[in-house]
């Protein structure tokens, strides 16, 4: 399957409204936080992962073309193709500019460094602390959603990985 170019992508900075995100009560989808309170999984800017509220969780588009990501993990999610998130060393990477082979900012990794058994692979690997990108391909139509993290304004989403949170949708 061939990807759209960049410049074909949506410009909007949302998640799909199948996305989960990670909370108290477990995962939910982006489509199910609108309109509520809720806190959320996120990373302060000391490094430390903690629980935030969200604020202005609403849908800002119908039926937009979005990017699949299915990391290492084998887990996978659904964007914009302006969604920031944040590859490894906090550094903030258009959805549509991540490869297979990037590295994201995962919510919990073995630390860089640290020799493992891949369980899946059945080989020993060295942790670089990461999420490795396995696939993007275009996945289709969704809802987009936004919202906002209170101090932080990220968010980490079920397949493991850190995504810039806006609130508005249409930048990050």
């Amino acid at each position: 399957m061939t990807l759209r170019p960049t410049w074909m992508m949506p410009m909007q900075c949302a998640l799909a409204g199948d996305t989960k995100i990670e909370t108290p009560e477990g995962a939910l989808t982006v489509k199910s936080v609108a309109g509520k309170a809720v806190a959320v999984f996120t990373r302060d800017q000391d490094g430390r992962t903690r629980f935030r509220m969200i604020r202005d969780a609403r849908k800002v588009a119908d039926q937009q073309p979005v990017l699949k990501i299915t990391m290492e993990n084998g887990l996978s999610f659904r964007v914009g193709g302006a969604q920031l998130l944040y590859k490894r060393g906090m550094v903030e990477a258009r959805a549509d500019a991540i490869v297979v082979g990037d590295e994201l900012e995962a919510a919990f990794h073995f630390p860089s460094g640290y020799r493992f058994r891949d369980d899946t692979r059945g080989d020993e690997r060295e942790s670089s602390g990461a999420w490795r990108v396995a696939g993007v391909e275009p996945g289709g139509a969704a809802d987009l959603y936004s919202f906002a993290v209170h101090k932080t304004e990220r968010v980490f989403l079920s397949a493991g990985v850190l995504a810039k949170a806006d609130g508005g949708g249409e930048r990050c």
